[in-house]
């Protein structure tokens, strides 16, 4: 028979989990458990996933209030091959080198905190370095996932030199109010993706980590909300004469990837613009309006083009947005491609001038 009061620390957990993924993202969790029969009825139940647009899955859980580096890893792998799915450790507090520890290991996760590591089809997902204190306070919780804090942070990574800059500054670049950097650097801070140097001025902290947060939080979060249509061409290789920088436009996704890494024949076009319909652009590429073509132009979130790194031309995106967009495809073929571009180009913190 189950000892009630570890049926009651599980159910607290469970609940505490879900809501801190709530108000950590800004999308639902539901937990239900512990199960009483079939083959999860050794675990300690299952997690509702809602990540809005109709990105909905459920897993099975495994609750533990303390854990161990090495045997937890070694326990949860071996339950998972038993079970068959992807199983989700729920606790009351990972580190970040503990959760690192469990990504590294192919192994999901949501702690009381709100730190979350999910990879599933219906999302990649990676938010580590939340303190636990975090969840006991009265005031509103910062959301991580806010879609106008990914514009804070992408604007960070594209400008490097925004990282020490007055908060104004940071503001009229990513075109967000102060306030709202004032909440994201805080954050950033708390949570080391930044961190403040002997000479008093922030640089970026876990590089790493501040790359696949964002990478990961994009397609979920900032771009359902971006506008987008789409269009079809007379020719497949209309991208390769055209000059879409002069219009303000950049390639992403693959033939972003193609561009940058000679590697790929693109299947499908995805540009960003200042509008879904540019007059000139369409006009000079013989662009026409179709629901089911295979070019998609989407609104760029950003105002202005950003500086390029060394070695990326005029007409791709940054290359953290083409890491981005070429993950979420989920093609096996894009999936390496995004890892090669992410060594090239995002392997290493970028410089910040003091």
């Amino acid at each position: 028979m189950q000892n009630p009061y570890h049926s009651e620390l599980e159910r607290l957990l469970l609940e505490d989990a879900a809501l801190a993924f709530e108000q950590t993202t800004g999308m639902r969790a539901v937990s239900e458990g512990p199960v009483s029969s079939g083959p999860r009825s050794l675990l300690g139940g299952l997690m509702h996933f809602d990540l809005g647009h109709g990105r909905t899955f459920t897993m099975p859980v495994e609750v533990k209030a303390r854990i161990d580096r090495f045997a937890t890893v070694a326990r949860l792998k071996e339950a998972q091959e038993e079970l068959g799915e992807q199983l989700l450790l729920v606790t009351d507090y990972l580190s970040p080198e503990m959760a690192e520890s469990l990504r590294d290991n192919q192994l999901s996760f949501l702690d009381t905190a709100g730190n979350v590591s999910l990879n599933r089809p219906e999302a990649l997902l990676y938010i580590a370095g939340r303190r636990n204190r975090e969840r006991k306070k009265t005031a509103l919780p910062r959301r991580t996932g806010s879609p106008k804090q990914l514009e804070v942070l992408y604007a960070l990574i594209t400008n490097p030199t925004l990282v020490s800059a007055p908060y104004r500054a940071i503001a009229s670049v990513a075109q967000v109010a102060i306030s709202t950097v004032n909440v994201a650097i805080d954050d950033f801070l708390e949570r080391q993706l930044l961190i403040v140097g002997a000479n008093g001025k922030r640089q970026f902290g876990d590089w790493d980590r501040v790359v696949e947060e964002w990478v990961s939080l994009y397609p979920i979060k900032l771009r359902p909300k971006l506008a987008c249509r789409r269009y079809s061409a007379d020719r497949s290789d209309w991208w390769q004469s055209s000059d879409i920088s002069k219009h303000g436009a950049v390639f992403s996704a693959e033939v972003a990837a193609a561009k940058l890494t000679h590697h790929l024949r693109p299947q499908r076009v995805m540009l960003y613009a200042a509008s879904t319909s540019p007059k000139q652009l369409i006009l000079e590429a013989r662009l026409r309006a179709d629901p089911q073509g295979e070019i998609e132009i989407v609104q760029a979130f950003w105002p202005t083009l950003s500086p390029q790194p060394m070695g990326v031309p005029a007409d791709v995106a940054h290359p953290i947005l083409v890491y981005a967009d070429l993950l979420d495809s989920r093609e096996s073929r894009n999936v390496d491609l995004a890892r090669k571009i992410k060594e090239d180009y995002l392997g290493h913190r970028p410089y910040t001038p003091t």
